[in-house]
């Protein structure tokens, strides 16, 4: 397929660039500090203001503040600036050369949309109405001489009125810009117009000068043009219907009044010894679910998800992912809702998670017999521990905490796996439950345990219902079995460096461009055998021509095959999509990685390694060399990886 057919068939019928280069007249707030209107009152003063009055008759040049205040004023000037050059004293100087600055690099985006015969308007500050049915929207970051805040924000601004606007699918958006720190401002940038990663780009613009950048950036938003669509809309219907099921689910709920309140309370939270305000929490949050799903549109909208094509690979984001906290969040109640008092006997509930006072000491003969790893669920049921005539004992469940380490063993999730959980200081762990292991606990021990300045015991979690159940039917036998949401696949971020294995022994650090980092994600399957690391698409081009430039004379032998592979353009895209794969966990020592076999079948479950072709091995730490040794000559492209923590 064609590159024009691709991005018709993607439905990219339209484009339109936006930039301030293209603005006819500066504006009054980009030549307010300009020195120039200094030099023009003073000048423009007897029979010299008569020139400066044919353009402008109101020009007075005693009001000079008012006057440089002026967008009409302005304008007139700008009109007029041919014949009075003598008299302007630079005023424009600093904006011409801005527009100057900047012409190559439009004209370069212009080409780019010529070659993909992509239709296209130019316009600049004043945008919106231009813009809203455009498919295609490539827009400066600071539409404005200052480049500053402001600026940024009249951007954002302007493409949030375009999308909220439109009653057609989002459009595709790339963001350039010519500050150094694009990469972190686009980050915040793209939440702030509320776009997903697979809609949009960024790309600083003296970049755009490398051949085919720009058409490449347009390429991979039209592969991923449809499906990227059909998530944004499931979101945006789930909210719109949210929204309504809010009002909705208000209505009924309005109908209970303080008369059912003394009811229920009377009748059944008195016998329970459960407050109302938590009772009547609960009873909320079942009924606005219950309106969310009777929305047909939100139900559709999701099923469109099932279509979503498994080629090309999506290129990865990584600089704002972060699917640990979204699995918390399906896993975990929020921790202000946990504190609120339930009005309950015990000061513990099912599902909750126990774990050493963080303000205490482990004691070696205390409750935690010294471990700081050690953790108890509570399993026994929730309207026994909410009776002052229920239980006598609690039981409890042990386990032990992992920290999250891709250089440690045992990161397997199981039916026997909590995935994450986050501790007060921001480190993540998952934890194992031992189901073997099971305890009791009587109501006065807790209450004196769980003090909470004198005491040894916290409440670092409670697990949603759905959770909990799934571990307590581990160990109920013949009870039947609870569904649990799938936990997403886990990601770690990290930053690279890239090293070629020298024939003569050691290596050489391949190098970036100025502010281009190497950073992408290591995902780490259920089953925590195989873990696979892709990099991120910001240094696609940057990466792609150093590895198709690369001298391959002084590398060592046993390694210029995997080059050779790596010169290959379908498979350097694959470091970007699918990634480097088969890479065996724990990373505690260097770990070989490839891509996938082409044309070949992979397996079809987690436990199996991949068919790959190995071209590149992981190291962490900077002393790899030393642990490489020998084996650095047949180790082809070497990533020397940090992980990075999203706490």
């Amino acid at each position: 397929m064609s590159d024009k057919k691709l991005v018709l068939d993607a439905g990219i019928h339209s484009a339109i660039i936006v930039d301030d280069g293209y603005d006819e007249t500066p504006q009054v707030a980009e030549l307010l500090d300009q020195d120039g209107w200094d030099i023009l009152f003073d000048d423009a003063q007897g029979d010299e203001a008569g020139r400066i009055v044919a353009l402008f008759p109101d020009y007075v040049p005693e009001n000079r503040e008012e006057l440089k205040s002026n967008q009409e004023f302005v304008d007139a000037l700008w009109q007029g600036r041919g014949g009075i050059q003598d008299l302007l004293g630079g005023l424009f100087d600093v904006y011409e050369q801005k527009i100057q600055d900047n012409r190559p690099f439009l004209e370069t985006v212009e080409t780019a949309l010529h070659t993909l015969g992509i239709p296209f308007e130019t316009c600049g500050r004043d945008f919106v109405e231009a813009a809203i049915d455009a498919d295609l929207i490539i827009i400066d970051l600071f539409l404005g001489i200052q480049q500053g805040a402001a600026e940024r924000q009249l951007t954002v601004d302007r493409l949030k009125e375009i999308i909220c606007r439109r009653d057609h699918p989002l459009p595709s958006i790339v963001l350039m810009s010519q500050v150094p720190g694009i990469d972190d401002l686009a980050k915040q940038f793209r939440q702030d117009v509320q776009l997903h990663a697979s809609t949009f780009r960024h790309v600083r613009k003296n970049h755009l000068l490398k051949v085919g950048r720009m058409e490449g950036l347009i390429l991979t938003l039209a592969s991923h043009r449809s499906d990227s669509q059909a998530l944004a809309k499931f979101v945006e219907t789930w909210e719109k219907k949210a929204i309504e099921a809010v009002s909705t689910a208000t209505e009924t709920l309005r109908k209970i009044d303080i008369d059912d309140l003394q009811h229920i309370r009377s009748m059944l939270l008195r016998f329970e010894g459960l407050n109302t305000s938590s009772y009547l929490l609960d009873v909320f949050d079942r009924v606005l679910q219950y309106e969310i799903e009777s929305h047909s549109e939100v139900l559709d909208a999701a099923s469109r998800l099932d279509e979503i094509a498994d080629a090309p690979a999506p290129l990865m984001i990584s600089n704002d992912r972060d699917t640990y906290t979204v699995l918390e969040q399906t896993l975990f109640v929020n921790p202000k809702r946990r504190c609120h008092a339930t009005g309950a006997e015990w000061p513990i509930t099912f599902g909750d998670i126990l774990g050493p006072n963080p303000r205490g000491q482990i004691k070696p003969r205390g409750f935690f017999s010294g471990r700081t790893d050690l953790v108890f669920f509570v399993a026994s049921p929730e309207c026994d521990l909410i009776r002052k005539d229920g239980l006598t004992t609690a039981l409890l469940v042990a386990g032990a905490l992992k920290e999250i380490d891709i250089t440690k063993p045992d990161l397997a999730v199981t039916a026997k796996t909590t995935p994450v959980v986050t501790l007060d200081e921001g480190r993540r762990f998952q934890i194992d439950w031992n189901f073997g292991d099971l305890r009791t606990i009587n109501l006065a021990q807790i209450k004196r345990l769980i003090h909470p300045v004198r005491g040894d015991v916290a409440v670092f979690a409670r697990l949603r219902e759905g959770a909990a159940l799934s571990l307590r039917q581990q160990f109920l036998s013949n009870v039947g079995r609870v569904g649990e949401l799938a936990p997403l696949p886990r990601s770690l971020k990290f930053r690279a460096n890239l090293f070629l294995p020298l024939q003569q022994g050691g290596t050489e650090r391949i190098e970036m461009p100025d502010g281009v980092t190497i950073t992408g994600n290591v995902l780490i399957p259920r089953r925590g055998k195989f873990a696979t690391a892709i990099i991120d698409s910001n240094s696609e081009e940057d990466l792609t021509a150093i590895l198709l430039s690369l001298d391959l004379q002084n590398v060592a032998s046993k390694s210029k095959r995997m080059f050779e592979t790596l010169r290959e353009q379908t498979r350097i895209r694959q470091i970007f999509r699918s990634g480097f794969q088969g890479l065996d966990l724990p990373l505690s020592e260097p770990r070989s990685a490839g891509l996938l076999k082409l044309g070949e079948e992979q397996p079809n479950s987690d436990e199996k390694k991949p068919k790959i072709d190995k071209v590149a091995t992981i190291v962490k730490g900077a002393d790899f060399e030393d642990v490489l040794g020998d084996k650095t000559k047949e180790a082809g492209l070497i990533l020397q990886i940090h992980i990075e923590s999203d706490s």
